[in-house]
């Protein structure tokens, strides 16, 4: 894997962006509580990082998550389509259940490993 980013914590999250230089995919793993005081600040980090490839968020690690967090992924999810992102959530995860109750897997890929998530969204780009 390439370089290791690790943005400073915004509100309660840190952002971990990996940056490889043979993917098109661009991967990041959030840790800590995404609510109303960080939700747009997620979602303007998500944007840029992507920059217009396709997306995996790694939420395994994130510990709360509102409402305000849910409308900016399920944005996210809307304005990427669900073949340019890809979540994911180990099933023991603070926030699968959350996940599972709104149905996020309807708006993305909802997996529960990252080479899962690679392979289908490199199975949607060639689709």
């Amino acid at each position: 894997m390439g370089g290791r980013i690790l943005r400073p914590a915004v509100g309660s999250f840190e952002l971990e962006h990996e940056e490889a230089p043979d993917s098109d995919v661009a991967f990041v793993a959030l840790v800590g509580e995404l609510d109303l005081t960080n939700a747009d600040e997620l979602v303007t980090q998500l944007e840029a990082i992507a920059a217009g490839r396709p997306l995996v968020v790694d939420l395994s690690r994130v510990l709360f998550l509102d409402s305000a967090a849910l409308h900016g992924l399920f944005r996210v999810a809307h304005e990427r389509g669900s073949s340019r992102l890809a979540v994911v959530v180990d099933p023991g995860a603070p926030v699968a259940a959350t996940l599972d109750i709104v149905e996020f897997r309807k708006a993305a890929t909802v997996v529960p490993s990252r080479d899962q998530a690679e392979a289908a969204l490199g199975r949607a780009g060639r689709a």
